[in-house]
């Protein structure tokens, strides 16, 4: 990575940390501290590693995040995370959440202009090289966020040069059936966000199913391709990731808190709170994540 890329961030933003720009979408997080393997979730967006090293761990399946690398995670997706990192050798990135709306417009002209192989084994989660041309996108990005004048007029329209850049990558075929609304990829990013909007109700699978067509052996199948989760798990580990939410972040008591991620039972809740993070519910130090 640029350098000069790194220079700009270790200017403006000094200490550790996950930071707000200018630019409500666009996100410097920070460590200067090794961070064990923790979970998190990640919902649409892309991950700009500037320096250091992070592993992401997902059921049979782990990323190294890089600076010779980008990741995109197309969907909302549990994750687990471990950060390497010392005031010798820090770690840096940026986080930039993907706009629905403009990835649909230029997926939409990229399919009818250029058609992109669309291979059928592709995972969700991908990893692509910084090109020269992304590199550049980031340098002129992290530039205008010295200025909120520079950020309100110029962020957007570099925004989407970003965008168009990662979705003409080597490995973004998944990106491209997510957006093809007939799609099993499609249907089921369309359920996550559902699963992720209300997860404090009562969620049964065979329901969730018929939200989109599909039978339950189909759409069970699918889930678990995409997510590498079946979708009792997927949706424990949303509700436990947002109960963490509300009491690191508002101080929520825990029994409130696990009525208000959807559990009827306070020992079921504290036992998988526990399971899935290793300590019972308490306060927690805020976290840089990807998630909303």
């Amino acid at each position: 990575m640029n350098k000069e890329i790194i220079n700009i961030i270790n200017t403006m933003f000094k200490e550790e940390g996950l930071h707000e720009t200018f630019l409500k979408d666009v996100k410097i997080c920070k460590s200067v501290s090794y961070s064990p393997r923790e979970p998190l979730i990640y919902d649409f967006c892309l991950i700009i590693v500037l320096e250091g090293k992070k592993t992401g761990y997902l059921p049979n399946r782990n990323i190294s995040y890089s600076s010779d690398n980008y990741i995109v995670v197309p969907t909302i997706l549990p994750f687990e995370c471990e950060t390497y990192a010392s005031k010798e050798d820090p770690f840096s990135c940026i986080l930039v959440s993907i706009d629905n709306q403009v990835m649909y417009e230029l997926i939409d002209t990229i399919s009818k202009d250029e058609p992109i192989d669309i291979k059928k084994d592709n995972l969700s989660v991908f990893e692509d090289k910084v090109s020269p041309q992304i590199e550049d996108v980031i340098f002129r990005l992290v530039n205008i966020l010295k200025s909120k004048e520079d950020s309100e007029i110029l962020g957007n329209q570099i925004l989407r040069e970003l965008f168009y850049r990662i979705a003409m990558g080597k490995n973004a075929s998944f990106l491209h059936k997510m957006f093809l609304n007939t799609s099993n990829e499609a249907k089921i990013a369309r359920v996550l966000k559902y699963i992720h909007q209300n997860y404090m109700q009562s969620l049964d699978i065979p329901t969730l199913a018929r939200k989109e067509d599909m039978s339950t052996s189909s759409f069970n199948t699918h889930f678990k391709r995409i997510t590498m989760h079946t979708p009792l798990q997927y949706i424990k580990k949303i509700r436990l990731n947002k109960a963490r939410d509300f009491i690191s972040k508002y101080n929520y008591q825990v029994n409130e808190t696990a009525q208000m991620v959807g559990y009827e039972s306070i020992p079921q809740f504290n036992n998988d709170y526990k399971s899935y993070f290793g300590h019972a519910p308490k306060y927690a130090k805020p976290y840089c994540s990807g998630s909303k």
